[in-house]
Protein backbone atom coordinates (compact mmCIF):
# COMPACT_ATOMS: atom_id res chain seq x y z
CA UNK A 1 0.00 0.00 0.00
CA UNK A 2 2.46 2.23 0.34
CA UNK A 3 4.40 1.68 -2.72
CA UNK A 4 1.00 2.75 -4.42
CA UNK A 5 0.74 5.56 -2.11
CA UNK A 6 4.34 7.45 -3.36
CA UNK A 7 3.47 6.42 -6.38
CA UNK A 8 0.90 7.96 -6.84
CA UNK A 9 2.05 11.35 -4.62
CA UNK A 10 5.03 11.50 -7.36
CA UNK A 11 2.43 11.44 -10.46
CA UNK A 12 0.81 14.36 -8.54
CA UNK A 13 4.08 16.05 -7.53
CA UNK A 14 5.30 15.22 -11.42
CA UNK A 15 1.50 16.65 -12.79
CA UNK A 16 1.86 19.91 -10.91
CA UNK A 17 5.31 20.41 -12.52
CA UNK A 18 4.22 19.74 -15.71
CA UNK A 19 2.34 22.47 -16.46
CA UNK A 20 4.33 25.54 -15.03
CA UNK A 21 7.46 23.77 -17.10
CA UNK A 22 5.35 23.83 -20.55
CA UNK A 23 4.57 27.33 -19.03
CA UNK A 24 7.83 28.22 -18.82
CA UNK A 25 8.68 26.31 -22.22
CA UNK A 26 6.34 28.58 -24.29
CA UNK A 27 6.97 31.54 -22.75
CA UNK A 28 10.64 30.96 -23.83
CA UNK A 29 9.61 29.96 -27.35
CA UNK A 30 7.30 33.24 -27.84
CA UNK A 31 10.23 35.41 -26.32
CA UNK A 32 12.70 33.38 -28.88
CA UNK A 33 10.28 33.61 -31.90
CA UNK A 34 9.53 37.27 -31.29
CA UNK A 35 13.49 38.53 -31.05
CA UNK A 36 13.67 36.24 -33.96
CA UNK A 37 11.19 38.20 -35.78
CA UNK A 38 12.65 41.28 -34.81
CA UNK A 39 15.99 40.27 -35.73
CA UNK A 40 15.32 39.26 -39.44
CA UNK A 41 12.69 42.17 -39.81
CA UNK A 42 14.27 45.23 -38.72
CA UNK A 43 17.22 45.33 -41.36
CA UNK A 44 14.68 44.26 -43.87
CA UNK A 45 12.79 46.95 -42.97
CA UNK A 46 15.52 49.44 -43.38
CA UNK A 47 16.93 47.85 -46.35
CA UNK A 48 14.04 48.29 -48.18
CA UNK A 49 13.59 52.27 -46.94
CA UNK A 50 17.00 52.78 -47.85
CA UNK A 51 16.51 51.39 -51.25
CA UNK A 52 13.54 53.72 -51.92
CA UNK A 53 15.19 56.52 -50.48
CA UNK A 54 18.31 56.13 -52.39
CA UNK A 55 16.40 55.68 -54.99
CA UNK A 56 14.47 58.62 -55.11
CA UNK A 57 17.51 61.01 -54.78
CA UNK A 58 16.19 64.15 -53.30
CA UNK A 59 12.28 65.54 -52.72
CA UNK A 60 10.70 69.28 -53.41
CA UNK A 61 9.30 71.23 -50.28
CA UNK A 62 6.91 74.16 -51.66
CA UNK A 63 6.63 76.96 -49.08
CA UNK A 64 3.86 79.76 -50.27
CA UNK A 65 5.88 83.30 -51.35
CA UNK A 66 3.34 85.10 -52.06
CA UNK A 67 0.97 85.97 -54.95
CA UNK A 68 0.41 82.34 -56.58
CA UNK A 69 4.32 82.12 -56.15
CA UNK A 70 6.58 79.36 -54.09
CA UNK A 71 10.00 78.82 -53.12
CA UNK A 72 10.95 75.68 -53.99
CA UNK A 73 13.43 73.55 -51.47
CA UNK A 74 15.61 70.61 -52.89
CA UNK A 75 15.91 68.21 -49.74
CA UNK A 76 18.65 65.53 -50.69
CA UNK A 77 17.76 62.08 -49.17
CA UNK A 78 19.83 60.08 -50.96
CA UNK A 79 22.46 60.31 -47.90
CA UNK A 80 20.22 58.31 -45.79
CA UNK A 81 19.43 56.25 -48.17
CA UNK A 82 22.86 54.73 -47.98
CA UNK A 83 23.00 55.02 -44.18
CA UNK A 84 19.48 52.50 -44.36
CA UNK A 85 21.13 50.65 -47.30
CA UNK A 86 24.07 49.62 -44.99
CA UNK A 87 22.28 49.55 -41.91
CA UNK A 88 19.86 46.68 -43.67
CA UNK A 89 22.57 44.93 -45.30
CA UNK A 90 24.83 44.22 -42.20
CA UNK A 91 21.81 43.68 -40.05
CA UNK A 92 20.96 40.93 -42.19
CA UNK A 93 24.10 39.69 -42.59
CA UNK A 94 24.45 39.53 -38.43
CA UNK A 95 21.50 37.53 -38.49
CA UNK A 96 22.22 35.36 -40.81
CA UNK A 97 25.53 34.79 -39.10
CA UNK A 98 23.98 34.04 -36.15
CA UNK A 99 21.46 31.72 -37.22
CA UNK A 100 24.16 29.51 -39.02
CA UNK A 101 26.16 29.56 -35.83
CA UNK A 102 23.09 29.03 -33.38
CA UNK A 103 22.17 25.95 -35.69
CA UNK A 104 25.66 24.56 -36.12
CA UNK A 105 25.15 20.67 -34.67
CA UNK A 106 27.97 20.01 -32.38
Amino acid sequence: MDAKQGSAEERSVESAQTPRASQEDTQRTTVRRLSWMLAWGLPLVALIVGIALTNTGAIEQWTPAGDEMYDVIMLAVWPAGLVLLAVGALGLTAAALTAAVLTTRR
